[in-house]
């Protein structure tokens, strides 16, 4: 994958790499022709159910997908770079440990493993909208498992 393309350009790049046209893949997707147009322009961010079933129509991994589309907003906007971070980047320990610490959810974080506290600490500074996205995406993955 070249991190350097926007989610757009990767979208459609990959169809006219395998000779799709917006039509096959929007009839995949079950949307229309013209909000998929949209998804390759840039005025649509596709939602995470569509993102993970264009991974599955590509055989390209999710991450490929998420990367491009998601952007962390912690003390400020971080977009997260192409490569993995398993851990918090340095100039947000500090937020972390508040989050963590705080009476809200000293509790209910005791018995989460490091990796369940960063699910629960990013998703907490999501707004509605790009939580519900999450939990679709979550459900999905669950399904698709089953």
């Amino acid at each position: 994958m070249d991190e350097s393309l926007s989610l757009q350009e990767y979208l459609k790049l990959l169809r006219k790499e395998k000779g799709y046209t917006q039509e096959f893949i929007a009839e995949n997707l079950s949307i229309t022709r013209q909000t998929y147009s949209h998804y390759e322009t840039g005025r649509i961010i596709p939602p995470t159910n569509s993102l993970y079933n264009l991974a599955r129509l590509y055989g390209e991994p999710i991450e490929n997908f998420l990367e491009k589309a998601v952007t962390y907003r912690i003390g400020g906007d971080l977009k997260l770079s192409g490569r993995y971070q398993s851990d918090i980047a340095s100039d947000e320990i500090d937020y972390y440990r508040k989050f963590i610490e705080s009476a809200e959810y000293k509790n209910k974080c005791k018995a989460l493993d490091q990796n369940e506290r960063l699910l629960l600490y990013y998703y907490s500074h999501l707004d509605e909208h790009d939580k519900q996205n999450i939990l679709s995406f979550m459900k999905a993955m669950i399904q698709n498992d089953h």
